[in-house]
């Protein structure tokens, strides 16, 4: 829509223009003492012939489009057109008005004159139309490549979420299987739990985006799973910053880390694991931290592949274009990861 007024914009520039021109020769006739009509015809059936001309060159325009603004053929092209409009406004001014004399004399006399002005005319026309054609055609090659990076980017989320998720989901299984027989109770609730998450979680692939609230009320869907799984080992405690439940944040972005810091927490202790979620708005940016409390000693014998936490960080550099959005600190036997969301 933008684009369709920014092109009318440009043509009723030229035809301004045009309109211009042809006053100027209009006053010019009637200062040499041409009559009124003679004056007014030639400067109607000129605007016509230029209008026509300028018409045919739009429409090669729209089918041939060279590198250049100017090629041999433009002004070739040019050439006849400036020559044509020329003959044609001198043959009707001749055949209309046979009789004035003072007019037919400067038809002869500023012949070449205007052959000369219509063919810069013409080519101040064909360089708008070629500019208009070749920023449009650059406008269609940046969103082509823009949709391009946009899908493979969502391509590459959609990667990253369905292979975090199998190995999440393989995990819930071995445990449900070791809780068959021992504690079958526990066992159908975690299938119960289970069921609920993988369907909240297709749903939520269809969305790069989610509300804080939303993503919170997933989060509690998964630790109810693991709190099954690890019972009193585990203990987690989440501090939301009032009226940020509707900021938008990266859909599955919580889980993850919370997994990350579940699996290294109790692998590397004994004890009970205390993981703290802490989420508040700082400027622009909503902060998210993750902290556990691990065993440097026993976490450095079972370190993994962070598999986790490189899927967040790749998710925040796609959607983004950042990489100073994700950070690790460990200080005191506390691992501490910082999300910062820009908040637009």
């Amino acid at each position: 829509m933008v684009e369709s007024k920014r092109k009318s914009y440009k043509y009723h520039w030229i035809a301004l223009a045009i309109l211009l021109l042809d006053i100027a020769f209009y006053g010019m006739l009637r200062r040499e003492g041409v009559s009124l009509s003679a004056a007014f015809s030639d400067a109607v059936q000129s605007y016509f012939w230029i209008f026509l001309f300028s018409f045919i060159l739009h429409r090669i325009h729209s089918y041939y489009h060279s590198r250049s603004a100017m090629t041999i053929y433009h002004l070739g092209i040019i050439a006849i057109f400036s020559f044509a409009t020329t003959a044609l406004t001198s043959w009707y001014g001749k055949w209309v008005n046979p009789t004035d004399a003072l007019y037919l004399n400067l038809l002869d006399q500023l012949f070449y004159i205007r052959w000369l002005v219509l063919f810069l005319v013409y080519m101040a026309i064909a360089n708008v139309l070629w500019m208009n054609k070749h920023m449009h055609a650059q406008q269609l090659a940046t969103k082509r490549l823009l949709e391009k990076e946009r899908q493979l980017a969502k391509a590459e989320m959609n990667n990253l979420q369905q292979q975090f998720q199998p190995h999440f989901l393989f995990n819930s299984l071995n445990s449900i299987n070791a809780l068959v027989k021992a504690k079958p109770d526990d066992a159908r609730q975690m299938i119960f739990n289970l069921s609920d998450f993988l369907r909240m979680t297709i749903q939520k692939n269809k969305e790069e985006f989610n509300s804080v609230a939303e993503e919170m009320s997933y989060l509690h869907l998964y630790m109810s799973i693991e709190q099954v799984r690890f019972g009193n080992r585990l203990n987690v405690t989440t501090t939301i910053e009032p009226d940020i439940e509707s900021i938008q944040i990266p859909a599955l972005v919580l889980q993850p880390l919370v997994e990350n810091a579940i699996k290294y927490g109790l692998n590397s202790q004994l004890g009970t694991v205390n993981i703290n979620v802490n989420m508040y708005q700082s400027e622009n940016f909503l902060v998210i931290t993750i902290k556990n409390s691990f065993e440097a000693d026993a976490i450095e014998a079972n370190r993994g592949t962070g598999y986790g936490i490189k899927s967040i960080d790749s998710k925040l550099k796609l959607l983004y274009k950042r990489s100073d959005l994700l950070q690790i600190k460990q200080k005191d036997n506390v691992f501490n990861v910082t999300i910062k969301i820009p908040i637009s």
